[in-house]
This record gives structure tokens, sequence and C-alpha cells, in this order.
């Protein structure tokens, strides 16, 4: 069991070692910038083909709703019967 035990440290160790090597190497760090600027001109390309919606410019301007929140008669016909009862 401790040679088991050994060997995996020994194999986490070496899989550590090289993961971090390559990380810090100037070829992935050359890699990972260019493809970030391609990634940035791809975002670019996207947002110039997005449409634009048009809108109001002063949206505070007061709309009058009034029609829209008045009671029904029916409402209060309901709650005459209610009381009747």
């Amino acid at each position: 069991m401790k040679f088991f035990k050994i060997i995996n440290l020994i194999i986490f160790v070496s899989f550590f070692f090289f993961v971090l090597n390559f990380y810090f190497s100037k070829n992935f760090l050359e890699i990972k910038k260019k493809n970030r600027e391609n990634y940035i001109v791809f975002l670019e390309g996207k947002l110039k083909k997005i449409n634009i919606i048009s809108s109001k410019k002063n949206f505070k301007e007061f709309q009058d709703n009034s029609e829209y929140f008045k009671k029904n008669t029916e409402e209060k016909q309901f709650w005459k019967l209610l009381k009747t009862k």
C-alpha cells in the first residue's frame, strides 16, 4: 500500500510540474494572447451585426392609463351579491 501511495505521489508531482511548465511557457502565452485578440475581433464583428432598436428619448413622459385601471361594473355586482347573502 505504501508503494502505491509513493507511485501516486510521483505521478501527481510530475503532472503538476508539466502543467506549470506548459502554462508559463512562452509558446502557450503567445497562443493565449493571439486567441484573445481573435476573440475580441470576433465579438466586435458580432456587435456590428446587431440591430439597434430605436425608442423614445423622453422616458419620463406621463402616460394616462386611467382607462385601463377603471373598475368593472361586473365586479361591483359580484360583491353586492355576496353581501346580500
